[in-house]
């Protein structure tokens, strides 16, 4: 056996030999006759020190084993499909001289390395593969003169792989602006390429009825038997992908239609072409536009500086195409460069990213060759081998997770198995900011799918690194993970019903029962983005908030300070996902909230409620909108002198609520449908997950299900009834001084807040009373402080 391993190594160092001997010289032969108008060679082998620093950092990182090499997009690939179509594209890349040596030192030992990991693993050339490099390839042309003004040698000008048969629609708007920018490079005589890049691209085309035959509504009931494959569904086992779109993914909402765009100059700053467009509409007569530059700024992600125009209704951001490498502990990129198409599309983080819509053609160009195809088939993939691409940049396994759930899309097997890796993860760790990961955390949640999102993270192994609970509460690896899914699941329950909603919505989710006092105007949940988010943020870490309460070390101390004093909510998501303070408090006041509210229908407040309902009891704005009108059984309602039983036990109610209501304010949708999801949960998890459709025990748990909803259902409708909606707003009718006329002898200290908390219950319970009776009440109940304002 030993022998035989020596013999195959030997075999193998023959091969390499062989090949490096042959092959190799080859593309740089193709590259010197492709770019002999352009001189481009003789930059390539000359001993400036810019590629001498590159050969440097070549070196370098082959001696990186667990960093591979990057530059150029050569066949990381692991399919003989992609070997073919990357393999052409590198040979345009090869004519490039930043990139050629590069390319011919690495590629050598990169094609029969033995990588302990697969997604690494370079395939072999097949013989079709080797007959295309030494022969060329007779369906790409040969590169025209791609010098710039500069002297730059980055421009190919390669004709690009153009979809001719995928028409991109255009507004009137956008036409318009195309047209202008096509302009001024006429009348400036530049030889600019302008592209429209990335999301723009990827959202128009999935606009198209080309695409939309792919991707279906998952609200329309397209399928055989006119059921949703409810992929997001605590309920039902996910299949293997938490998102993929063509499967009907359960929806809220749909994606908005682009209205920023990015367009990518492939031989100037995006402030030189800003420029021109001015110099153009000055010529022309018309106002010229204010250009804001932002500058390099790479720990915000920011790598070249970008001219950004409002022009007509459009906010442009105008930045040259790039090329980049990396370090090893480093995401920002090493050495920076304006690059070629080509060279920009592959270091793009996904396929689906890195299309460009030429504004020159009019056509969508595809140069990695595969994010059409992805497009179509509904995955997210990386344009060079998923590893190298995550390791280079670890914050693109947060981006790919964050796109599958907007689009609904499927994470690419091999995506997923480099996303698991431990490298990748300890990367993320160490390379990427909190507040980049908190950034895409919050864009997963304001995704269409944060279900799917979340259990991505899950199934990658990622949310302890993403959410590092460890370090807010003392737990065991076992309870941390418990924690994970129990979120899971309270965050799936929660999306289910809202869904569910959307189709049957219950009464106090109808608009006509909008029903709001104190000049408050309602929105619904299912039309309020931003409740939506909070509550996706709310049901995910309810379990952790829950599991802190229950810990005597995370309770309140009056002599701890109020920082540390803080839920351990807030600490993740102030000091761990850089979120804002006030998103951190919003999402606690929905918790608190559910956990009142459940409180109270455990303890009978729903039975309340259904009195309250069947006595015809409300409260409700009158005419004027100046004050409220009561009314019971149909007849109007003195609040201030009314003694019948059944109005006490509402008012009393009513004050009971109020509270609960006032401190979650606008909220208060979000905060009912948490706690009602629990309860779906709880009765879920009662009945495990293989209940069969029909039987005794599936009838059982769909009585309770249905009950559960009612419960809740009456006292969302109580609520509005009473007019508590909106209550947040009103405000005291006697204030500090009016109060120190009637009950001039208040002493300073905590005795004046009581009597506004008086003053408080008296007006819940008596909506329609007025200043006089307030008056009198407030001296009834503290007569030691009226003295001789005492009224009779």
């Amino acid at each position: 056996m030993e022998a035989l391993n020596k013999h195959s190594a030997s075999a193998r160092r023959q091969r390499r030999r062989s090949w490096s001997s042959s092959v190799v010289p080859t593309i740089a032969a193709l590259a010197i006759s492709c770019s002999s108008t352009r001189e481009l060679f003789v930059d390539s082998f000359s001993s400036s020190g810019s590629n001498q620093k590159i050969l440097s950092r070549s070196r370098k990182a082959q001696e990186q084993q667990h960093h591979p090499i990057t530059v150029p997009s050569s066949t990381l690939h692991t399919t003989d499909e992609r070997a073919h179509g990357t393999t052409r594209t590198c040979l345009s890349m090869a004519a490039d001289s930043r990139a050629l040596r590069f390319y011919g030192n690495s590629l050598a030992e990169q094609m029969f390395s033995v990588a302990n990991d697969a997604e690494i693993r370079l395939p072999f050339f097949s013989e079709a593969i080797t007959n295309r490099i030494t022969n060329g390839d007779s369906n790409r042309p040969s590169p025209s003169n791609g010098s710039d003004r500069n002297g730059s040698t980055n421009n190919h000008h390669v004709t690009p792989p153009v979809s001719n048969d995928i028409d991109i629609s255009l507004t009137k708007a956008e036409t318009e602006l195309f047209k202008l920018l096509r302009q001024v490079t006429k009348q400036s005589k530049l030889k600019t390429s302008l592209r429209v890049a990335g999301g723009w691209v990827r959202d128009k085309l999935l606009a198209t009825e080309e695409f939309r035959e792919y991707h279906t509504s998952t609200l329309n009931y397209n399928n055989p038997k006119g059921q949703h494959q409810r992929l997001t569904s605590k309920f039902h086992k996910p299949a293997a992908q938490a998102s993929m779109g063509r499967q009907g993914t359960k929806v809220i909402s749909s994606s908005p239609q682009p209205v920023d765009i990015d367009i990518a100059l492939d031989d100037m700053l995006g402030r030189e072409f800003a420029d021109s467009l001015n110099e153009y509409l000055t010529m022309k007569g018309r106002e010229t536009i204010s250009v804001g530059v932002v500058l390099k700024n790479p720990e915000k992600s920011k790598h070249l500086e970008t001219a950004t125009m409002k022009v007509g209704p459009f906010w442009i951001d105008f930045v040259n195409l790039r090329a980049e490498e990396y370090t090893q502990d480093s995401r920002i990129p090493d050495l920076m460069r304006i690059g070629s198409p080509a060279e920009d599309s592959y270091r793009r983080d996904l396929t689906i990213n890195s299309l460009f819509y030429n504004i020159n053609t009019q056509k969508v160009e595809d140069w990695t060759g595969h994010g059409i195809q992805d497009l179509k088939r509904g995955v997210v993939s990386t344009p060079l081998a998923p590893l190298t691409t995550l390791l280079d940049d670890p914050l693109r396994v947060m981006r790919s997770v964050r796109f599958a759930a907007r689009l609904r899309f499927r994470m690419d097997d091999a995506l997923v198995r480099a996303a698991k890796d431990t490298r990748v993860k300890n990367a993320l760790a160490q390379k990427v900011s909190r507040e980049r990961i908190g950034c895409e955390v919050d864009l997963m949640f304001r995704s269409p799918d944060p279900v799917g999102a979340m259990r991505l993270l899950n199934t990658l192994n990622l949310t302890d690194t993403v959410f590092p609970l460890s370090q807010v509460l003392p737990l065991q690896e076992w309870e941390t993970k418990s924690l994970f899914t129990d979120g899971l699941n309270l965050l799936s329950a929660t999306f289910e019903h809202m869904c569910d909603s959307k189709v049957t919505p219950p009464v106090w989710c109808e608009k006509r029962q909008a029903t709001t006092t104190h000049g408050y105007v309602d929105r619904m949940l299912l039309d309020n983005d931003e409740a939506r988010r909070l509550l996706w943020y709310a049901a995910y870490f309810k379990p952790l908030w829950d599991a802190a309460n229950l810990s005597e070390d995370t309770r309140k101390s009056p002599y701890k300070t109020k920082k540390k004093n803080r839920s351990v909510v807030t600490k993740v998501l102030v000091d761990y996902l850089k979120r804002p303070a006030h998103d951190a408090e919003r999402v606690e006041t929905i918790i608190r909230a559910a956990n009142d509210f459940t409180t109270m229908i455990r303890n009978g407040f729903d039975v309340s409620a259904t009195s309250i309902l069947l006595g015809d009891i409300e409260v409700h704005p009158d005419q004027n909108g100046d004050g409220l009108h009561c009314s019971m059984s149909g007849h109007e309602i003195d609040s201030e002198v009314e003694d019948d039983p059944l109005w006490k036990h509402a008012m009393e109610f009513r004050f009971l609520t109020s509270k609960v209501v006032e401190r979650c304010d606008d909220l208060w949708r979000a905060a009912l449908m948490l706690s009602l999801s629990q309860e779906l949960k709880v009765i879920h998890d009662e009945f495990g997950e293989y209940v069969i459709e029909g039987d005794v025990i599936d009838e059982t748990k769909q009585t309770l299900r249905h009950g559960a909803i009612e419960r809740y259902d009456v006292f969302a409708v109580t609520l509005q009834r009473l007019g508590l909606i909106g209550i947040w707003g009103r405000k005291p009718l006697l204030d500090g001084v009016q109060i120190k006329r009637f009950l001039p002898n208040i002493p300073r200290g905590p005795v004046f807040g009581e009597i506004m908390d008086e003053q408080e219950r008296w007006m819940t319970t008596h909506p329609n009373g007025g200043v006089d009776s307030l008056a009198f009440h407030l001296q009834t109940v503290f007569p030691e402080f009226a003295g001789d304002a005492l009224m009779v």
